[in-house]
């Protein structure tokens, strides 16, 4: 119901030892200069472990813009880039205990848009989720695709991600049927050829900047709403 290419080849993608995949702790917030916003802007085209039920994880999107892969109002003045697996469970944690902060106080307000680059440093379990995720952005769902799948993660590398696992998070993404072959396997090739060219080496990574760009490298001291909401105040010019 949902096509994904089972037999895509994992040579171009980085594993968990030469890419090390955990978050780096910083104990400050690491801001570089970015030279390729141009890259970034546009957005692209058009029961549960955690993160609380389906209804709950879902329900929370109601109202708010989508456009791809973007969430929230194109006129929002402040932009944060998010690169993520969808096995990554730091990216799972900043989704669940970060995110809805970011949400409420910052994107239902129309103050930030976010948008969301996935990767596929971990293994094929990325890769086949990646693929429906992207795919999904053409229906405008991705976000609660994604949702779902951080909620319902599984242990990394351990095949969960199989096809029965995500046609349900599909369906229950209110999706229809998604075409996850070549073009969205093009889409997170360019993802990690924008990942590489930044020097991004571990997930969840950041940028933040004005809508448009430019945007500076962001990388919290930990996943909390607190490590966070300075560097988005700010932006905002708060």
């Amino acid at each position: 119901m949902f096509p994904y290419a089972d037999g895509v080849s994992m040579g171009t993608m980085k594993t968990r030892g030469s890419m090390g995949l955990r978050l780096a702790v910083l104990g400050g917030v690491a801001v570089v200069a970015v030279l390729v916003a141009v890259m970034l802007a546009g957005g692209g085209s058009s029961s549960t472990s955690g993160g609380g039920s389906d209804k709950a994880v879902t329900s929370a999107l109601t109202g708010i813009p989508q456009s791809g892969i973007s969430l929230g109002s194109p006129n929002a003045p402040v932009t944060i880039v998010e690169f993520a697996d969808l096995q990554c469970p730091f990216c799972a944690e900043y989704h669940h205990a970060v995110f809805p902060t970011i949400l409420k106080r910052y994107v239902r307000t129309g103050k930030v848009r976010l948008e969301l680059r996935l990767l596929r440093f971990i293994g094929p379990d990325s890769d086949r989720l990646g693929r429906v995720a992207v795919a999904a952005a053409g229906q405008n769902r991705m976000w609660q695709f994604v949702s779902l799948a951080y909620a319902r993660q599984g242990r990394e590398n351990s095949g969960y991600a199989n096809k029965a696992f995500i046609n349900k998070l599909a369906a229950d993404a209110g999706l229809n049927n998604v075409d996850a072959g070549q073009a969205a396997g093009r889409q997170l090739t360019q993802n990690e050829s924008i990942a590489k060219t930044l020097g991004i080496n571990s997930t969840p990574s950041f940028l933040i900047g004005k809508t448009g760009g430019p945007f500076e490298r962001f990388q919290p001291s930990d996943l909390t709403p607190s490590a966070f909401t300075p560097a988005i105040d700010s932006a905002l010019g708060q």
